[in-house]
């Protein structure tokens, strides 16, 4: 569908102080399957080929500044008529119903190089900052699925990616670089973006659920298991610590802050925490009541799925909504696989975020990796 006009209205910013624990939010945040359904025109964008025409415009501007992706600039990468309509969906994200979808963004007309860079380019107008998204501080990762058999065959592509198994049950691998299923999660930013540049043979399938409705039904049919969300859950780090850092963090699974909502959970990584010795242990009331969480984003009523296709842009608020990836089933080709791109992005007029929810060794206090020595990386291959 092409763009409405109501996309091209921001939505209002949430006055301070809108949301307080144990009373339901009525925002658009609060949002249905059925009820974003009807709405779709208003969440799907077709870049129209004047709008691609632009993007394949800035970055040919962009590479003859001849910079690093990662200093390239939004003065570098001037989009005179899309930038308003970028700015609508920041907005919609950030303030409104917390999701987006881009089409038609155009993956065949670039190289990767070119693809990387129009990609960054294009996520500059949601946000100041790029979050490192693991140890080797990358700003734009690779969500590429790899195992062990491809070492021998394919070490152009693998030689960086070490302890893959494909399975998400071995301790301390990262479940996007698998085929298996992604339970319902958040990540650490303000939004995060998804580019698709190959689908899977089957399976791989997006979803996102409304954090914000979630709580609604939890008020409402469980209002025993609230005080339990509040309580902090500790987190594994994956080993990406500092000296002098635990191997862990611990943040609630719902909170309001300020007046704005927040959610965060991820019933693997916490299962996978309970593994590390000294860890605090997370009561059985707890799981029930993340189990409960996990349940309810599975109701059909508060979720949407998408398969996304080559050159479809998702975006999400990381605070109001949960995600989550069907299992995939993949060619046996690796040049052929499922392959997305993710870029975190901070914007300076964000929600406030609980000190929970922060990084504290992040100077611009979202969450991210930051480790001592580490440098913004934007690699070209999945590693």
């Amino acid at each position: 569908m092409a763009v409405g006009e109501s996309l091209l209205q921001p939505a209002a910013k949430p006055a301070q102080g809108p949301g307080e624990l144990g009373k339901p939010i009525t925002s658009a945040a609060a949002w249905t399957a059925s009820g974003a359904a009807a709405e779709q025109s208003k969440w799907v964008l077709e870049l129209s080929p004047q709008q691609v025409d632009e993007i394949l415009e800035a970055t040919k501007h962009a590479a003859s500044t001849g910079k690093p992706v990662q200093e390239v600039t939004r003065d570098d990468f001037p989009l005179p008529t899309l930038a308003p309509t970028l700015e609508a969906i920041r907005q919609s994200v950030l303030f409104g119903r917390g999701f987006q979808l881009i089409r038609g963004f155009p993956v065949d007309r670039l190289s990767r190089q070119e693809v990387i860079l129009a990609y960054w380019g294009i996520s500059l107008y949601w946000g100041h900052a790029a979050l490192r998204q693991n140890a080797k501080g990358h700003v734009l990762s690779s969500v590429f699925l790899l195992s062990h058999r491809d070492e021998a065959t394919s070490p152009s592509q693998v030689g960086h990616v070490k302890n893959i198994t494909g399975s998400n049950n071995t301790f301390g691998v990262r479940v996007y670089l698998t085929s298996a299923a992604q339970p319902w999660h958040v990540d650490a930013s303000d939004i995060v973006s998804l580019l698709s540049l190959k689908a899977a043979r089957s399976g791989g399938r997006s979803g996102w659920a409304s954090g914000a409705s979630i709580y609604n039904r939890v008020l409402a049919e469980r209002p025993d298991l609230l005080e339990e969300l509040t309580k902090p859950v500790p987190y594994t780090r994956y080993g990406e610590i500092n000296k002098g850092e635990k191997p862990y963090y611990e943040q609630p699974v719902i909170n309001f802050y300020q007046g704005h909502f927040q959610i965060a959970v991820n019933d693997l990584v916490a299962g996978q925490s309970q593994q590390l010795p000294g860890i605090p242990r997370i009561s059985d009331k707890q799981i029930e009541a993340i189990k409960y969480v996990a349940e309810l984003a599975n109701d059909p009523e508060l979720h949407l799925e998408w398969d996304l296709q080559p050159g479809d842009i998702q975006l999400l608020n990381n605070w109001t909504n949960l995600h989550n990836r069907t299992e995939i089933d993949d060619h046996e080709d690796i040049n052929e696989r499922r392959h997305l791109l993710r870029i975190w992005r901070v914007s300076d007029d964000g929600q406030p975020l609980d000190p929970a929810y922060h990084n504290t060794t992040n100077p611009i206090g979202r969450r991210g990796i930051v480790l001592e020595g580490q440098q913004d990386t934007v690699p070209l291959e999945a590693e």
